[in-house]
């Protein structure tokens, strides 16, 4: 897959970007973020991804290479790169002294509103929106890991910046905090109005909210695309899931020898009287969904659900290390 490099449109530019540490070197990365992307960058501890996001946001300069944001070097013009940037760190160290409240007060004050009545319902409108609203006036160090998670994101989003930079953001959160994030930040770039790059190590949240994904591996970006397409350039299938009644041997038969298929697998679904079956397709622009329903219901049987495997980026990621280790890349 062709990286994209320079782009005077794109929010952040990896261009060449190398940072050599002496007894490591991250890079070249070349990475480009447009506006309105949900971006998931995903890599195994020590791949890059801290590098990267530390080089976007200024705090390291690149050995060679460059970065923008915005247009400007995140370094040379901080202030032009980044004032319209915010950045939610992964579980921050916050004083446990304060409360969220006392937190969001400080930073909206010093950053963005001089008057009481803005700056105050800017705050109320934050906590609101990341579920803080019974702990607005608990103390950090009383706080548990999900929550301390929220105000960190909450952090981020006061003062309504144009860019998210985030870090594991949903870790440490229940399955209902993590279905409320998602929405949160789906509605953030909605669109084109906002643009979120996350590094995150929870594919299947990646997978759903992303619209792109980013995959770096031994500092060097592997590839950068949807996840459809980043699915379709690592593996030479994809799957079919469906859940019927007991199907006939004839009727198995009859899915086996339609020209895409490579395999077909029943299972147990845990449920009376019914079957699971995956089906294994070559790759082919063809959708053959319909045909399948089509020969199923014909033989009688009855068809519950039918769907495009799930996980599959899960199974891209990690075909894709595999073929890095076996120097594909």
């Amino acid at each position: 897959m062709e990286i994209v490099t320079a782009n005077s449109s794109a929010v952040i530019e990896l261009n060449g970007a190398v940072k050599d540490y002496g007894n490591k070197r991250i890079g070249p990365a070349n990475l480009t973020i447009e506006k309105g992307e949900i971006v998931g960058f995903l890599g195994p501890n020590g791949s890059g991804k801290t590098t990267c996001i530390r080089l976007i946001l200024g705090l390291i300069r690149p050995t060679s290479g460059t970065v923008k944001v915005n247009g400007f070097d995140p370094i040379a013009n901080h202030v032009e790169a980044l004032k319209h940037v915010a950045y939610s760190p992964e579980l921050p160290n916050i004083q446990t002294f304060l409360s969220p409240r006392e937190l969001l007060n400080l930073i909206s004050h010093e950053l963005y509103f001089q008057d009481n009545k803005s700056r105050n319902s800017e705050i109320d409108r934050v906590i609101e929106l990341v579920g803080l609203h019974d702990y607005a006036e608990t103390k950090v160090g009383k706080l548990s890991k999900g929550m301390v998670q929220r105000l960190s994101v909450a952090q981020a989003l006061i003062g309504s910046p144009e860019t998210l930079i985030l870090d594991e953001p949903m870790i440490g959160l229940d399955p209902a905090g993590v279905a409320h994030f998602r929405d949160v930040f789906r509605d953030f770039a909605s669109h084109g109005k906002g643009t979120v790059f996350m590094s995150s190590h929870i594919m299947s949240e990646v997978e759903s909210l992303c619209t792109s994904v980013a995959i770096i591996h031994h500092g060097k970006i592997l590839f950068k695309g949807s996840v459809d397409e980043v699915v379709g350039e690592v593996l030479d299938y994809s799957l079919v899931e469906l859940e019927t009644s007991p199907l006939s041997s004839q009727t198995i038969q009859q899915l086996k020898e339609i020209p895409e298929v490579t395999q077909v697998k029943l299972a147990e679904s845990g449920k009376m009287d019914t079957t699971a079956i995956e089906i294994t397709v070559c790759e082919h622009d063809r959708d053959i969904r319909p045909l399948i329903a089509d020969i199923i219901v014909k033989s009688g049987a009855k068809l519950y659900t039918i769907k495009q495997g799930e996980n599959m980026l899960e199974k891209a990621y990690i075909e894709a290390l595999k073929e890095t280790k076996g120097g594909k890349f």
